[in-house]
């Protein structure tokens, strides 16, 4: 692989590391933070609501009482009046002019005074209009007055063509009856009930049972006009209702409602949604606005944090790949340390051959020199030994260059690998160090197992350490075999190392393959063998297990996968595979 390419995958090895890191570790906490501050500012909202339309609720409790209380002490006056006079005197004009003006002087909501006698003919009249003599008794507030003792009308047209509502009373003097009756001042009575300013668009207004409006509505809406929300409105008899609605034109409202018990009408107090809502948006806003930049400032903080240990994932990952292949270039220098003994044994017997040669060549030569003619025979022993001398440096060639190629370090390549002949250039390799221990090797791998897709260098490293190990543990039996079998198991092989040496102590099995760990004397083993082949072939695509029993002997089983992507194992072996 070039360095471009080592780049972008190193580049692209970051990002996703970086990218595991914001989505695992740290984007789920940040959704529960979300979702606690989004909890938080909901109820901090519904708790803001509720103080609005608690204080709309206030408001309207509060107007509902002052109007109660203009109507009980109106009420009251004229019962005061009626209680104090009698309708002989109250029939005199200047005696019903007099008690008028006190009135006022009272209340400037009272308009006019009238006095009626139980015909409801208008015996007595003081006030702005011409009404002396005229007969009520088919008049509705009248009709109800016979039978209450005290009404408030609704807001009615009547003689005077213009609308207003009154307040009767009804008095008896020596069993006959007459009644006192009053009109309020509907500009007096209308600034009373508008007299309210809940925010900008606040606004408070009185409707019948019908939904007449009883008073102006700033919003649009003039008295004995039918108020279009009417149906929308919630009510109780008993307390200040609230509640959201939208009104004819779309507009959507905060209502408190309640009903007057003295005239039955209903007090409505009504503000625009977003102007009630306004200090709860704001608040909404600014926490929304302080949740926003602080999860920017998480997310920026988090992105860096992430990029900063993916980086440092990415370099651990690098020199763990660099440790890994050192691991395993030093596995590679511990067993040329151990089968260097067998390899100067093995170059030895070449080099005596060719020294023995070159002697009789040479004494060939001192013949020839002393005057013995160089016959056929003689040309034949030289060209013969010459010949061995070939030989015997091929043969120290070979050794020397099998040596030097397991010995030197190599990137992983993946290719087609035939099993059986792997095996024997393997066996090659010890097989001169146990014949010098007397031992035993049997190659019993089917010549027709299906070809691997791996790496050779690796698999020798493998094959050569256990059967090293396997030399070791035999050389002193007097009768050392080592067999090499072979199996074929689904989508993989089985090579299996057998041999009838010492075996391995239980307690040490479990650790055999924890690098540095060795069941061998001090200065006789690295504790580096095992750890690198089970990192090896685990970085193949394979398995590696053992059996052992003490006294009789050890299996170590190879699995290693027949087909699949080369490419899959390519990129375990770049990973690194220890």
């Amino acid at each position: 692989m070039n360095a471009t390419g080592q780049k972008n995958k190193g580049t692209e090895k970051f990002s996703r590391i970086r990218r595991i890191i914001l989505t695992r570790v740290l984007l789920a906490p940040f959704v529960i933070l979300m979702i606690v501050c989004s909890t938080l500012v909901y109820y901090f909202a519904t708790n803001l609501f509720d103080r609005v339309e608690s204080e709309l609720m206030r408001v309207a409790d509060d107007h509902r009482h002052l109007i109660e209380q203009f109507f009980s002490e109106r009420t009251e006056d004229l019962q005061f009046v009626a209680g104090s006079n009698s309708f002989q005197s109250l029939r005199r004009q200047e005696q019903l002019s007099e008690i008028f003006h006190v009135l006022q002087s009272t209340s400037p909501a009272f308009l006019d005074l009238g006095v009626f006698d139980k015909e409801g003919n208008h015996v007595a009249y003081e006030g702005p209009y011409r009404l002396e003599g005229k007969n009520y008794s088919q008049a509705e507030w009248f009709k109800a007055v016979c039978e209450k003792s005290i009404y408030i009308s609704d807001v009615f047209m009547g003689f005077r063509n213009t609308p207003h509502f009154i307040i009767a009373v009804k008095k008896i003097d020596d069993g006959d009856p007459w009644y006192l009756r009053a009109t309020i001042d509907t500009q007096f009575f209308n600034n009373l009930v508008e007299n309210i300013r809940v925010g900008k668009t606040g606004e408070a207004y009185l409707i019948n049972k019908d939904g007449v409006l009883q008073t102006r509505k700033r919003s649009g809406g003039s008295l004995m006009d039918t108020d279009p929300d009417f149906k929308g409105y919630q009510s109780d008899h008993h307390r200040i209702t609230s509640f959201t609605a939208s009104d004819h034109q779309g507009g959507k409202c905060l209502y408190a409602t309640g009903r007057l018990n003295t005239t039955g009408w209903f007090l409505v107090v009504r503000q625009d949604f977003y102007d009630a809502a306004a200090p709860l948006i704001r608040a909404v806003l600014v926490a929304v606005s302080l949740i926003f930049i602080g999860g920017a400032v998480v997310v920026l903080i988090a992105f860096f944090l992430a990029s900063g240990l993916a980086n440092r994932l990415t370099l651990a990952d690098a020199e763990k790949r660099e440790m890994g292949s050192q691991l395993i270039m030093a596995g590679k220098l511990a067993e040329v340390g151990e089968m260097s003994a067998g390899m100067a044994h093995e170059i030895n017997n070449p080099l005596q051959v060719m020294t023995s040669e070159i002697t009789m060549i040479n004494d060939l030569f001192e013949d020839c020199r002393a005057g013995d003619p160089m016959d056929t025979e003689t040309l034949g022993l030289m060209s013969e030994s010459v010949d061995q001398i070939g030989l015997q440096i091929k043969r120290c060639s070979n050794i020397t260059q099998g040596l030097l190629k397991f010995a030197r370090k190599t990137e992983p390549v993946v290719r087609s690998i035939v099993p059986h002949e792997l095996i024997g250039e393997i066996v090659a390799m010890v097989e001169h160090q146990a014949q010098l221990e007397d031992i035993t090797i049997r190659q019993e791998v089917d010549p027709a197992l299906p070809e691997i897709e791996s790496d050779p260098a690796q698999l020798q490293q493998v094959f050569l350490n256990l059967l090293n190990n396997a030399i070791y543990a035999v050389k002193d039996k007097d009768d050392g075999e080592i067999r090499i079998t072979s199996d074929v198991d689904d989508e993989f092989i089985l090579l299996a190392i057998t041999d009838n040496g010492c075996g391995i102590d239980p307690d040490q099995l479990k650790r055999i393959f924890v690098p540095f760990f060795t069941s061998k004397p001090v200065g006789k083993g690295t504790g580096l063998g095992l750890s690198t082949c089970y990192g090896i072939v685990e970085g193949l695509g394979g398995k590696i297990t053992v059996t052992s029993e003490i006294n009789v002997g050890s299996v170590f089983n190879v699995q290693l996968p027949i087909s699949g992507s080369s490419k899959k194992i390519s990129r375990k072996l770049h990973k690194g595979g220890i």
